[in-house]
């Protein structure tokens, strides 16, 4: 069996997050964050509903660009190209919109 860096990427990131979060006492099983049930409820399904659909969005996005967001934008920033100055400011203008939307204080009435 072949192990791919892939792999021990996912592996690595999961295991220092892990480490990170019990360091500093965060730690918590949690089935639906506390953020996501205040706006949109407790249900589980629903919350893996959106992540699944989510992250489908996102598989087809960095199909469709040959690769993944970050990769875009800081490998052109670094190349000093004109795609990646503009890529990337839209890529965190496009992500502080929609959490401003999904994440809003509702307002009693």
């Amino acid at each position: 069996v072949r192990v791919e860096w892939q792999f021990m990427l996912l592996v690595g990131v999961f295991i220092g997050a892990l480490i990170g979060a019990v360091l500093d006492r965060s730690f918590r099983w949690e089935s639906v964050p506390p953020l996501w049930q205040e706006r949109f409820g407790p249900s589980v399904g629903k919350r893996g509903l959106a992540a699944l659909l989510g992250g489908i969005v996102m598989m087809i996005g960095a199909r469709m660009a040959d690769g993944c967001t970050s990769g875009n934008g800081l490998s052109g920033l670094m190349q000093m190209s004109a795609s990646g100055f503009l890529v990337l400011p839209v890529f965190f203008g496009v992500g502080l919109l929609t959490a401003m939307l999904l994440y809003r204080r509702r307002t009693s009435a």
